[in-house]
């Protein structure tokens, strides 16, 4: 069994500005950090590794400075590290993401099970876990919240509005992990030592091929607005109760909402 997790280096929420002449994530002056749905994916790829007894690889599609995240894994009990780069990746939407992932994937000669984070706190679209599943021909169990390995593949949770739900899925799967599923232990200092000395290999398009057509973003950003406020409530003021219920009613009437 060969398992894979998919993490991302995204920017410190709290920094990243918007520039409205682009329409894009002015990352310059922002930090990095490790997305945390794509840390609680690698809290369960490195369970599932230590249950299954397989190697497990942490891959990441971005600029050097990702390699951190990566180490981060190896420090958690990631074996292989593999880090996507090419400037044609630049811009890319989900699509040709999850297209570029799967040329590395199947370079690799696929993998049992992939875990990805759900949703990345920058993007938030949610799409590359089942779209890349798609692409590899593969099961998808989306938002889980925890998966265990069992005698027929996979068993997870996934948290509801009223509860969870059980869901089960043969190999090969991609499971998408919300932060739900918690973030991995403090890395040991065994694991540190392992994540100094860990080779990267770094792939670029020389190396996947893909060609123009497959790299063409067919989404993008066509305006941006901030979140529409909330509107006030009203405050009724009676001299008791009788007159605040004969308040309410009129106001509710007025607005038709009786």
């Amino acid at each position: 069994m060969k398992i894979l997790v998919l993490i991302k280096e995204v920017p410190v929420v709290n920094d990243i500005k918007i520039d409205r002449e682009t329409l894009t994530v002015d990352r310059s002056g922002a930090g990095k950090m490790s997305d945390p749905a794509g840390l609680s994916a690698v809290n369960c790829a490195v369970a599932f590794a230590k249950a299954a007894g397989a190697p497990l690889t942490a891959m990441s599609m971005g600029p050097d400075s990702c390699e951190g995240i990566l180490r981060d894994a190896a420090a958690y009990g990631a074996g292989e590290l593999v880090r996507i780069t090419d400037d044609a990746y630049a811009g890319a939407d989900s699509l040709v993401t999850a297209r570029v992932l799967k040329a590395a994937i199947d370079r690799a000669g696929g993998y049992d099970i992939i875990f990805c984070g759900a949703s990345s706190i920058d993007g938030a679209t949610g799409q590359i876990g089942p779209k890349l599943a798609a692409m590899l021909g593969a099961g998808i169990l989306s938002h889980v919240s925890s998966a265990s390995l069992t005698e027929e593949g996979v068993e997870a949770e996934r948290k509801t509005g009223k509860g969870y739900e059980t869901l089960s899925g043969k190999i090969p799967v991609v499971i998408s992990v919300t932060t739900d599923a918690g973030r991995p232990a403090a890395p040991s200092l065994k694991g540190k030592t392992a994540a100094k000395k860990a080779v990267v290999t770094v792939l670029d398009n020389s190396i996947l091929g893909l060609s123009e057509e497959e790299l063409a973003s067919r989404s993008k950003v066509v305006s941006l607005y901030p979140p529409k406020a909330e509107a006030k409530g009203a405050v009724l003021e009676a001299a008791d109760g009788a007159e605040a219920g004969v308040k309410l009613v009129d106001l509710l009437t007025e607005k038709h909402y009786i």
